[in-house]
């Protein structure tokens, strides 16, 4: 007999013994066989048992990708292959005010992990990027730059300190930096995806607050109830009202500053901004909203499995985004 054989065999004369007191039964290793041998054979027996549903929903993934890029192309717009290509840009010789501060809000780096200290440090790097690149000069203050997040750009961005028309302030609070007189304190708005106010426009002399942390929506409601406490207004960009978005409504910090950068580039034009600056995936064709809007009437809701590997897609994007974030970085010099 093979070797195959025999352990198929063992496998299927393998006792179980109690894992817990609750019951549960969990099989042995067969005897003569290593843990992580037996391991990958589990874990090969069960691809085995998915791969053919897998497959249909890859297939699907990518009959939705093909509708998206013909619907962009029809429109005018760039393509996920040539997407980052697309949206550099010469830098312009004299950039025109915007009228407009926006301060982003790093206080919360005892609430990120390393890695997510990366992160915000790569969308940081991108913003200084979009900024240098607009044709307007939107004014950008980093507040409470210090601790990992500012050895990790001493660290890996050590040019940082040459960057012109941009702020650090390594101060720990943001109210160091809010205005106390009543009336200018009311033209600060602290952006936060968990209210209902909507922003028309960016109003000229207001300051835009971003909350600089990379959380993966751990922490709920955050900006929210940090905007209520220092008695700021609150709104959101209308993402909902112009273009419909593959997983949840929250933007990552470096493209809500993007976004704000081209609303000014195209003519105060919302569709067109979030058009440019949000990477063709994260955003809807309209046979998708179609698709979904009929679901919602009358047809079966997803199962659980299927609202699973919604949330890995989503884990997979924040990934594609810090590669992105990593590229833009390296790109950036201290000019």
């Amino acid at each position: 007999m093979s070797e195959t054989g025999e352990m198929g065999n063992d496998l299927k004369r393998q006792k179980t013994e109690p894992a817990d007191g609750l019951g549960f039964q969990k099989p042995q290793v067969p005897e003569g066989m290593s843990k992580n041998a037996w391991k990958k054979l589990q874990k090969q027996k069960k691809w085995d048992e998915e791969k053919a549903e897998y497959r249909l929903k890859r297939k699907e993934k990518k009959k939705a990708a093909r509708a998206r890029k013909a619907e962009r192309k029809s429109q005018g717009l760039s393509d996920d292959d040539n997407y980052h290509q697309q949206a550099k840009k010469a830098i312009p010789e004299k950039q025109k005010p915007s009228g407009i501060k926006v301060i982003m809000d790093c206080e919360f780096d005892e609430l990120m992990s390393d890695k997510e200290i990366v992160s915000m440090s790569n969308q940081i790097t991108r913003c200084y990027s979009a900024k240098r690149h607009s044709d307007y000069d939107v004014d950008l203050v980093v507040s409470s730059f210090n601790k990992r997040l500012k050895q990790r750009f001493d660290k890996s961005v050590s040019d940082y300190p040459r960057w012109k028309n941009i702020t650090f302030v390594e101060n720990d609070k943001l109210t160091d930096l809010l205005p106390t007189d009543a009336e200018e304190l009311s033209k600060c708005v602290y952006l936060t995806a968990d209210t209902d106010t909507e922003l028309e426009e960016l109003e000229q002399g207001h300051t835009y607050i971003i909350g600089g942390i990379v959380d993966k929506n751990r922490h709920k409601k955050l900006c929210l109830n940090k905007a209520k406490e220092l008695g700021l207004k609150v709104g959101r960009l209308p993402i909902g009202k112009y273009i419909q978005m593959n997983g949840r409504q929250v933007l990552a910090t470096s493209h809500v500053y993007e976004i704000m950068c081209m609303w000014f580039e195209q003519g105060n034009d919302w569709q067109k901004a979030f058009n440019a600056v949000l990477p063709p995936r994260k955003i809807k064709s309209e046979a998708e909203a179609k698709d979904e809007t009929e679901t919602k009437d009358g047809e079966e809701p997803k199962d659980e499995e299927e609202t699973a590997d919604d949330g890995k897609e989503n884990g997979n994007e924040h990934e594609s985004e810090d590669k992105e974030n990593r590229d833009e970085e390296n790109n950036v010099d201290g000019e």
